[in-house]
């Protein structure tokens, strides 16, 4: 038979070996990926409190001691991003030993499960025929490895601890180098949230249906990029030694608290649920693995 153009290049499997399935429900990896980040703080927050010792200190109290109620050894006031920001961020529960250790491992459950994702994911969207999928095949080809080097890199942020003096050159270069792979993971997360709105939207089986339209994820993807823009001018705001408002009075301290708290909310609290509503209508994607032979 003469070949042509459209001939397959591959012969068949190889002898010896036989083809391989797996079966993956890649949104519920992401649901996973997205809920240990929630483990993880809560992982990072009973031992904070139960186990660190910060600022070093000799009177201190046993671990069962703190259990039964005794006063904890860490004094969240005292960290460089309290007198920084004048109030606590999550991860301040997760930058001193031995918490800080132990969040380390953890992060691997939020981390390989999203970048599993992010490779299927752009795979998936490649596979799409419909030509109305084009735009998001360029965009994914771009969006999809900065998410995974920003997701690759994240426990940066567990190396790099801001555990310096406040008001010292050496503080706030490892405040600095704290934030900057936390900002990118955010980056990360918002270049992942836009590409699934973008999906689900061309699909059209956008999640929770009797609450969210195409109009309204749409909205949502503004906002969240909103809130990415915002929350990372208020931090180099603050690093810069230009505050874009003053976190000393109530109003301010309240808004700034959205702004960092509403960012876990919107920004992984929602796209969690979206991906568990995903995972939910069974489309699930099959690798094949075998050897070829070619002709």
């Amino acid at each position: 038979m003469q070949a042509d153009e459209e001939t397959s290049l591959i012969a068949g499997v190889a002898p010896g070996f036989k083809k391989q399935k797996l079966v993956v429900n890649i949104e519920f990896l992401r649901f996973f990926g997205l809920s240990m980040g929630m483990v993880l703080l809560g992982v990072g927050t009973f031992m904070s409190t139960y186990m660190v010792v910060f600022p070093p200190h000799e009177d201190t109290h046993t671990f069962m001691e703190k259990l039964k109620g005794a006063q904890s050894d860490f004094d969240t006031t005292q960290t460089y991003i309290y007198k920084l920001f004048h109030f606590n961020h999550t991860c301040t529960m997760l930058d001193f030993n031995p918490a800080k250790t132990c969040a380390a491992l953890v992060i691997m459950l939020h981390t390989l499960p999203c970048l599993a994702f992010v490779v299927l994911h752009h795979v998936q969207v490649l596979a799409m025929t419909d030509p109305k999928y084009n735009n998001l095949k360029t965009m994914s080809n771009i969006f999809s490895p900065l998410q995974f080097i920003f997701y690759l890199y994240f426990y940066m942020v567990f190396v790099n601890s801001p555990n310096g003096e406040y008001g010292t050159r050496d503080g706030k270069m490892k405040f600095t180098f704290h934030y900057i792979p936390y900002m990118l993971w955010q980056m990360g997360i918002l270049l992942m949230g836009i590409q699934q709105c973008w999906y689900v939207s061309l699909r059209g089986e956008v999640p929770f249906p009797s609450i969210f339209t195409k109009e309204t994820i749409w909205n949502y993807v503004c906002f969240l990029m909103f809130m990415f823009v915002l929350y990372s001018t208020f931090v180099w705001s603050f690093i810069f030694e230009a505050p874009l408002w003053n976190t000393e009075s109530s109003v301010g301290k309240t808004a700034a608290m959205f702004v960092m708290y509403g960012w876990d909310v919107f920004a992984v609290l929602v796209p969690m649920c979206f991906a568990w509503a995903e995972s939910k209508r069974g489309n699930s994607n099959v690798i094949e693995f075998y050897e070829m032979v070619s002709r």
